[in-house]
């Protein structure tokens, strides 16, 4: 069964506080967070209106994107639905080119390289003189290839200075056996990366239900299982539950630095790192650097030696994919301080109206 609730902040708060109740008034550990029993789905396409639907009494696990979600998005149409729901409902979440990937991003004819990874479209293939589909770059090389789906709010390819700079980031620093927070996850590619680098699972969390579902395509494209990677809403995250017991061993974040300096936001992040996780916020220009840095202070040493900044035009593809110069972004680096964090619980609340 399916309920549409109005958006408003009280209806929110008390949505919140029941849920956090829910999930640790149930002892057995194996089933917590194995609910969606509140879902936001928020519709978008530059530059029309948003409209969102805030779903509740769910019963589908949610690890699992299911059915119905994507039936939501791209379903046999309704003539019920307002014109502009029934041209998304037409349209699939996610299509193979040969050219573009993510939200329509032109990648180069050999893919991109960063880091250890070489990302291509979908639909990546050559014909040689024998008719045969061959790849246009040399599999020789050591690079591991991420494929990427076109897909609506699919963001993410390396075209733009933050993934780079996350990327670069995820290659260098995951270990076998890390378990990965991608805030922000978008089209999946941080997480796919991570799974190549020796990362064991991967949760990928995001405000749009079909970046969600873009994500766990392009997951499984690459030749994951699906247990490797779940994807959360944002309304979903709850304090010390994303990975219980002990939390996730690395966390990034790109995300505009509106939402990541939210208590909130970072409630939602540092009580699901463990002591001593590595944390990755980008998604910043590099004059918001002190404002990030005094939102997260309470909880995290920064790592100085990692800070990084990189301009459009020193990102390949950058202002050819979005035909103009986006300027200049920063990556901040920290490591989560061993002590008592669960002054954040209250801030958790505010999560309802995030």
């Amino acid at each position: 069964m399916m309920t549409v609730i109005r958006s408003n902040p009280f209806t929110f708060n008390i949505l919140t506080v029941l849920l956090y109740l829910f999930h640790n008034l149930r002892h057995d550990k194996r089933y917590r967070n194995a609910y969606v029993d509140a879902f936001s789905v928020t519709i978008s396409r530059y530059p029309l209106q948003r409209q969102q639907m805030i779903f509740a009494e769910r019963t589908q696990p949610a690890s699992e994107l299911t059915d119905w979600v994507i039936a939501g998005l791209e379903g046999p149409c309704q003539e019920s639905l307002p014109s502009l729901m029934q041209t998304w409902k037409n349209e699939s979440i996610t299509s193979i080119d040969p050219i573009k990937a993510g939200e329509g991003d032109s990648l180069p004819p050999n893919g991109l390289i960063i880091g250890k990874v070489r990302i291509l479209p979908a639909g990546h293939v050559n014909q040689n003189e024998e008719g045969k589909d061959t790849l246009h770059y040399n599999t020789t090389d050591n690079l591991i290839p991420i494929k990427l789906l076109l897909g609506r709010n699919g963001w993410g390819t390396g075209v733009h200075p933050t993934t780079r700079l996350c990327l670069e980031w995820i290659c260098s620093q995951t270990r076998d056996g890390d378990i990965l927070l991608d805030y922000g996850c978008g089209s999946g590619i941080l997480s796919i990366a991570a799974l190549h680098c020796g990362a064991s699972r991967c949760i990928g969390v995001d405000v749009e239900a079909e970046a969600l579902v873009t994500a766990e395509r392009n997951v499984m494209l690459n030749g994951w299982e699906s247990g490797r990677f779940s994807g959360l809403h944002t309304r979903e995250i709850l304090p010390y539950e994303v990975c219980p017991p002990r939390g996730v061993s690395l966390c990034v974040a790109n995300i505009l630095i509106g939402q990541l300096v939210r208590p909130s936001m970072v409630a939602a992040i540092v009580t699901n790192l463990e002591e001593g996780g590595l944390l990755c916020l980008s998604g910043i220009r590099p004059g918001e650097v002190d404002s990030l840095k005094e939102a997260y202070e309470d909880s995290v040493d920064w790592i100085d030696d990692q800070y990084a900044e990189l301009s459009a035009n020193e990102t390949v593809g950058c202002i050819e994919s979005y035909g103009f110069d986006c300027g200049r972004w920063a990556r901040l680096v920290g490591r989560k301080k061993v002590g008592d964090d669960s002054g954040f619980i209250d801030q958790m609340s505010e999560l309802a109206v995030s």
